[in-house]
């Protein structure tokens, strides 16, 4: 196997397992209908690096890259909207 090979199965699978990351607090969020502990400038600053890798990923046109980002920026996504609504919700129900 070729060694481009290899590094493009290695950044595949890191960016698989970066996306995935996400997918347990995103669970943990809906199913406990509590976004107390997620920190919104962490969110925040995540996905501004997420962003500006992508815009980065799509200059050099690294599929890898701009597949994972787009993924991984989702699923941040979710989470802020998550946290939103249930930020929301507690706002509402104190009132």
């Amino acid at each position: 196997m070729e060694t481009a090979n290899i590094f493009q199965i290695m950044g595949t699978t890191g960016s698989l397992i970066m996306c995935a990351s996400s997918i347990p607090q995103i669970i943990k969020t809906y199913r406990m209908k509590c976004a107390d502990n997620l920190s919104g400038s962490y969110l925040a600053i995540l996905m501004l690096g997420m962003t500006l890798i992508l815009l980065y990923a799509l200059h050099i046109k690294d599929i890898v890259f701009i597949t994972g980002n787009t993924i991984s920026l989702t699923l941040t996504a979710i989470l802020v909207a998550l946290r939103y609504k249930y930020s929301a919700s507690v706002r509402q129900s104190d009132t």
